[in-house]
């Protein structure tokens, strides 16, 4: 290899400029991979993601037998369907704030977003239960049941407690947002780690589109 102070001036500029090439050719390869919500596409796979879970709700509650009323069905989905959305919410902008948050970022939003299901249906749901427990014991309430008072047992048919039942949404909110939290920590900590991961879970499948849904 030639010494850099052997080298002519002239030289020293075209590798300055093809280097710098290389790394914006590298990060707009990025940019321009796997994007959650980057097109009509991308809105489109979350749509049909939201009509996927719903319908299978919905499938749920018709096999059921006896089947709940459905204004019933809906207070006890509810809280699933709060606190699903709130997470998908939350893993959209960490898979988009993590594939653009550094230059040398290979990992695009697809594989981050990849990072944060595994997460959240693994770690993040075995932290869910042990949150969910804590509050029953540490508020004093029961987790679905939307009745008037302990004594009185769950009187969904007749007369639901509202209060209840947006209390406890308001619980499980917060409990899903520390697991986010916890996930975000644990990925920013062992980002390197996580991003070599989810290249090789994910960037085998060459179509962009593809890889999203």
């Amino acid at each position: 290899m030639i010494p850099n102070n052997v080298l002519p001036s002239s030289a020293m500029g075209t590798l300055d400029v093809s280097g710098a090439e290389v790394a914006v050719a590298g990060r707009l390869d990025t940019e321009e991979g796997c994007q959650v919500l980057g097109d009509v596409f991308g809105v489109v796979v979350q749509g049909l993601l939201f009509m996927v879970v719903a319908g299978t709700l919905l499938l749920k509650w018709w096999s059921e037998r006896p089947r709940r009323r459905f204004l019933v069905f809906m207070l006890d989905s509810s809280k699933q369907i709060v606190g699903a959305g709130a997470i998908h919410c939350m893993n959209l902008l960490c898979a988009m704030t993590f594939a653009g948050g550094q230059e040398q970022s290979v990992g695009d939003e697809c594989a981050w977003y990849w990072v944060n299901i595994m997460l959240d249906t693994t770690f993040g749901v075995l932290l869910c239960y042990w949150l969910l427990k804590v509050t029953e014991a540490l508020f004093g309430y029961s987790s679905g049941n939307y009745g008037k008072g302990a004594e009185t047992g769950i009187n969904w048919e007749d007369n639901p407690d509202y209060q209840t039942w947006a209390w406890q949404i308001v619980v499980w909110c917060s409990i899903v947002a520390l697991m986010k939290l916890s996930v975000v920590v644990a990925m920013y900590l062992w980002q390197p780690f996580w991003e070599k991961v989810s290249t090789s879970a994910t960037h085998w499948i060459k179509d962009r589109q593809m890889r999203l849904v």
